[in-house]
C-alpha cells in the first residue's frame, strides 16, 4: 500500500515550462485513481489515511506526547531508539517529562521475544522485568525527562548473555519498580509493606518489604578544586588546588573563592545509615542540578555512569550500615576562567553557573525477590 500526500493544487517547483503544471496534475489524477493511493489535504489526517490503507505504526503511545522514535531491525533484534524531544522548534506542546506506556512491534517473527534495555551511558544491556506481550507487540512503561533518551531491543531470550531470558516476568505490580537482579526477579519500593505482583505465567505473588530509612540530605561538603589556568604556551595548563568547606551547595560563580574558576571539583561527604541496614536495602543518589560531566564514588567504589539529563544513580550495592563516604567529581566548562584570562576573546561572555548545585539526596529503598 502507498500513501500519496497531495494538497489542493499541484504546482511544479520553480518556474515551470509551458504545460508542465497541467502534465503534473494529470499524473496526480492517474495516481490517485489507482488502488492504494489516498489523498490528504492536511497533515493531521495522515495517520487516519494510513490506517485506512492498513498501515499501522511500529510504535504506539498510550498518551500523546513528545516521544520520538527510530526503529532499526537486524537479524538478531529490533532496536528502538526513544527520545523525549521535538523534531522542530515550532512543534507544540512544549517538551515535558513523560511517563506512559509505549507499545513496540517486533518484526523478527522467530520464536520467543523479550525486551532489553540498552544503557548508552554504561554499555549495559539488561532484560526488562515488567511488561505485557500480545503476539509480536511488547508494551512497557517509558519515563524520560526532556531531551533524555533510551534504547530498547526486542530479541531472543539470552541475546545479551542474561540468565533470565526464559523466566517469567512481571505483568502488573504495585511495587515502585520490578527488575532482574543477581538474585532473580525483584520488587523494589521506597516504603515498607506488602507488594503484589502478577507474573506472565498467570500466578500472583505477594512480597513483603522491610522498613525503609528516610531520605538523607548531606549537611556539609568538603570541596577540593583543581583550578585550571592557561599555561605559558598552547600545550600547557597550570593547576592550582583550592580546598573549601560548604554548608550549602551553590554554583561556583556564587562562591567568592571560585567565581571565575574552572576545572575539576571533588565534593566529599559522609552519611550514616542504620546499623540494621541489610542486603534488602539500597538507595539511589539524586544529584539535582550538576554541570558539567560527573562521576560518583561510594566507599571507594565507582558507580555506573551518570546521565546528565537525569542525574540519578543507583548506589545500593556500594552502601553498608553505619558510616558511608560519597565523592562526586564534577568537570566544569572552561568559560569562566577564559573570560578573565583572555578577555580580548572571551570577555563578553557572561559568567556561567556550574558545579554541583543539588539538592543532593540519598533516597533509600527496600527490595525483595519475588518467590
Amino acid at each position: 500500500m502507498v500513501l500519496f500526500g497531495a494538497f489542493d493544487q499541484a504546482l511544479t517547483p520553480g518556474v515551470p515550462d509551458d504545460g508542465e503544471t497541467d502534465r503534473l496534475r494529470a499524473l496526480l489524477a492517474r495516481l490517485l485513481a489507482l488502488p492504494g493511493f489516498v489523498r490528504v489535504t492536511d497533515k493531521a489526517a495522515v495517520g487516519d489515511a494510513l490506517a485506512e490503507l492498513g498501515v499501522t505504526p511500529d510504535v504506539r503511545h498510550a498518551t500523546p506526547s513528545t516521544l520520538l522514535n527510530a526503529h532499526r531491525a537486524t537479524d538478531d533484534a529490533d532496536f528502538y531508539y526513544l527520545c523525549n524531544g521535538k523534531h522542530a522548534e515550532t512543534v507544540k506542546p512544549a517538551v515535558a517529562a513523560i511517563d506512559h506506556d509505549v507499545t513496540l512491534r517486533g518484526t523478527r517473527g522467530r520464536g520467543a521475544t523479550v525486551p532489553y534495555l540498552l544503557d548508552a551511558w554504561t554499555g549495559r544491556a539488561v532484560r526488562l522485568a515488567r511488561y505485557t506481550q500480545d503476539g509480536d507487540d511488547v508494551t512497557l512503561r517509558v519515563r524520560l525527562q526532556p531531551g533524555e533518551t533510551t534504547i530498547v531491543a526486542l530479541g531472543r531470550p539470552g541475546l545479551f548473555g542474561d540468565r533470565y531470558g526464559n523466566r517469567p516476568h512481571a505483568v502488573v505490580s504495585d511495587a515502585d519498580d520490578v527488575l532482574f537482579t543477581g538474585r532473580g526477579l525483584t520488587v523494589r519500593a521506597g516504603a515498607a509493606g506488602p507488594r503484589t505482583t502478577r507474573l506472565s505465567d498467570g500466578s500472583t505473588v505477594t512480597t513483603t518489604l522491610p522498613s525503609v530509612p528516610d531520605p538523607i540530605t548531606p549537611a556539609t561538603w568538603e570541596l577540593e578544586v583543581e583550578d585550571w589556568y592557561p599555561g605559558s604556551d598552547a600545550t600547557r595548563t597550570e593547576r592550582v588546588r583550592r580546598d573549601l568547606t560548604l554548608d550549602t551547595l551553590a554554583p561556583w560563580s556564587k562562591i567568592p573563592e571560585l567565581a571565575d574558576s574552572a576545572g575539576v571539583g571533588r565534593y566529599r561527604t559522609e552519611v550514616t545509615l542504620p546499623d540494621d541496614w541489610t542486603a534488602s536495602h539500597g538507595a539511589v543518589l539524586e544529584l539535582g542540578q550538576v554541570s558539567d560531566t560527573v562521576r560518583v564514588t561510594v566507599n571507594g567504589t565507582s558507580v555506573p555512569a551518570v546521565d546528565r539529563l537525569h542525574p540519578v544513580v543507583d548506589v545500593g550495592p556500594c552502601l553498608r550500615g553505619g558510616h558511608n563516604s560519597i565523592e562526586i567529581e564534577v568537570a566544569t566548562p572552561l568559560i569562566n576562567r577564559l573570560r578573565v584570562a583572555q578577555p580580548s576573546v572571551f570577555g563578553t561572555a557572561a559568567r556561567q553557573d556550574y558545579g554541583l548545585v543539588g539538592p543532593v539526596r540519598l533516597v533509600p529503598y527496600a527490595q525483595a525477590v519475588v518467590s
